[in-house]
């Protein structure tokens, strides 16, 4: 038992007192963990974790990971959870890739080749970039739960990996033998103009496209509860939208009466993993996907939930986060014939929003000396380089530095030198590393510090030396 998993949040609760971890690696194991779960429900909370990738358990039994795909921490006491305050100041994510837009439109017309050949007739592809904080994960978690306040919202962190999850989607929920699910799709954005907002939710409640998607998906999952509740028990309601700071989604509820002796490790079979992020027909769109995203989805997509007594509630786990040596943050969108690559663009980087800091800006530190500045033209291609992956209006930063931007490289150069050329060569104002500067100042050494701002403007702080 990890020190780590000492306590974890799923909902409005901090659970804590854990009395044990199972972790199951194969079908048996989670057979048999299952059945454990259902006799001990009464006496602990048991808080569970299904990774994306546990639908191998259930297609083959003799698969095996290495990484369990079904853990269940079982605490024995909870209480309200209250996020605590952290300073936005601390959050500055250090991006170490960006969502690939080239590599997700060639997956994008994949998908549409598959549609036309009836391969699959929605597919939910997803994408992953990784960054790193300042933050550790706690103080993260409680940063965005500000932000992101959902009802399933979740944190825990054990052997090599820390989850906090965001995710405003059910995936089911049980009160004695009553199952409801609640499956999400269709997104538009919101908008501080008020009849702007509540232009795009009436445009959300009427869009052929997104309607579309959320009733292929409740008849998925139609079909996968019929195999669990009692027959002519079932009910729907279609549309309803929900709002969240960043945007609006459309949710449909499906509900039923359990059949009797209905257990749980039955109630995963028959559901997971859940239509709405895997597309439908679900079997064949999942080796689709597999093909397509070439990795582990691990956490995301999955779900997490608690177990006790005769309620239980899990998400599905999206707007989620999951650490190893940095965070890893995925988002995705279901995928139909006439679904458009810009429009989809868009929506992955809406899901992407909350994540950002408050006033996120870009900026450069540079040494200036003697009416230059040392590697000018390199710091600017830098900050180009990471706005234009950030979606940064980079017109006016192009056009006041054209003639920076046009002197010859010498960085090759530099990276040729020994440590006594550098000590010799490379602060002498005179040297190629020196670019002439437009930016001026009445000190003969200062640090300049380049400041970009989303919209394209940009500010040039000066300290002297």
């Amino acid at each position: 038992m990890s020190a780590e998993t000492k306590f974890a949040i799923f909902g409005k609760y901090f659970y804590y007192d854990l009395k044990f971890v199972l972790k199951a690696y194969n079908k048996k194991q989670s057979k048999k963990y299952f059945k454990f779960v259902q006799k001990h429900k009464d006496k602990y909370y048991f808080l569970t974790l299904v990774d994306y990738e546990f639908y191998k358990y259930l297609q083959d039994k003799n698969f095996t990971s290495k990484e369990a795909y079904l853990s269940f921490y079982a605490y024995k006491k909870r209480k309200k959870f209250t996020a605590m305050r952290v300073d936005e100041e601390n959050f500055m994510p250090i991006f170490k890739n960006h969502l690939d837009f080239k590599n997700y439109e060639k997956n994008f017309l994949q998908v549409k080749s598959a549609i036309a050949k009836g391969r699959s007739y929605q597919v939910n592809l997803t994408q992953s970039f990784h960054f790193d904080s300042l933050l550790d994960g706690f103080s993260l978690f409680n940063l965005l739960s500000k932000r992101q306040d959902t009802e399933f919202k979740a944190y825990i962190k054990d052997e090599g990996r820390e989850i906090l999850s965001f995710s405003p989607e059910l995936f089911f929920k049980i009160h004695k033998r009553k199952i409801i699910t609640q499956p999400m799709k269709g997104t538009s954005a919101r908008s501080k103009d008020l009849n702007q907002d509540k232009k795009n939710k009436l445009f959300l409640q009427k869009d052929v496209k997104n309607l579309s998607e959320n009733v292929m998906i409740v008849d998925l999952l139609r079909n996968d509860l019929s195999k669990l509740i009692v027959k002519n028990s079932m009910k729907t309601k279609l549309f309803k939208i929900q709002s969240y700071p960043t945007l609006h989604q459309m949710t449909s509820i499906i509900k039923g009466k359990l059949k009797k002796d209905i257990d749980y490790f039955q109630i995963f079979k028959a559901l997971f993993p859940c239509g709405s992020i895997t597309g439908a027909p679900k079997l064949e769109t999942i080796k689709l996907i597999e093909e397509l995203e070439a990795r582990k989805r691990g956490i995301y997509c999955g779900a997490i939930g608690c177990i006790h007594k005769n309620k239980s509630k899990f998400s599905v786990a999206i707007r989620t986060l999951e650490k190893k040596q940095d965070y890893q943050y995925s988002v995705g969108s279901g995928l139909v014939w006439d679904s458009k690559l810009e429009e989809e663009i868009k929506e992955l980087e809406l899901k992407t929003q909350f994540l950002m800091p408050k006033n996120f800006y870009l900026f450069e530190t540079m040494y200036y000396k003697k009416g230059k500045i040392l590697f000018f033209k390199e710091h600017l291609q830098r900050i180009l380089n990471s706005a234009l992956k950030l979606n940064f209006n980079t017109q006016k930063l192009i056009k006041d530095f054209q003639e920076v931007l046009s002197y010859k490289s010498n960085l090759k150069e530099f990276k040729n030198f020994n440590i006594q050329a550098l000590n010799e060569k490379l602060f002498h104002k005179n040297h190629s590393f020196f670019y002439p500067s437009i930016i001026k100042s009445h000190h003969k050494q200062a640090i300049f510090k380049l400041i970009l701002q989303k919209d394209g403007n940009y500010t040039i702080l000066e300290n002297h030396i």
